[in-house]
């Protein structure tokens, strides 16, 4: 099983998902008029959404550089193999 690869794909569908749940709850809110403390809790949820989003994006850019280091790891080790021999 192949984490990276998964890890990778699933974070932006999380991140969509998230991105259209919160744009619903915020048009129920216009629409039905929530309560303060509603809005306080829509807003704080806004504000962990985009430092997650901020972090898939870290987390992104590392697995990518993860793999360009092992590739170039399995290559270097492939090309000592073949000197070896």
């Amino acid at each position: 099983m192949n984490i990276p690869a998964i890890l990778a794909l699933s974070i932006p569908i999380v991140a969509i998902l998230g991105h259209y749940y919160l744009k619903l709850k915020e048009m129920e809110s216009k629409s039905k008029g929530f309560s303060q403390k509603d809005e306080d809790t829509l807003k704080k949820i806004i504000a962990e959404n985009q430092e997650l989003k901020e972090r898939i994006t870290n987390l992104e850019e590392i697995v990518t550089s993860l793999d360009k280091d092992l590739i170039s790891l399995s290559n270097t080790t492939l090309k000592n193999k073949l000197h070896k021999e």
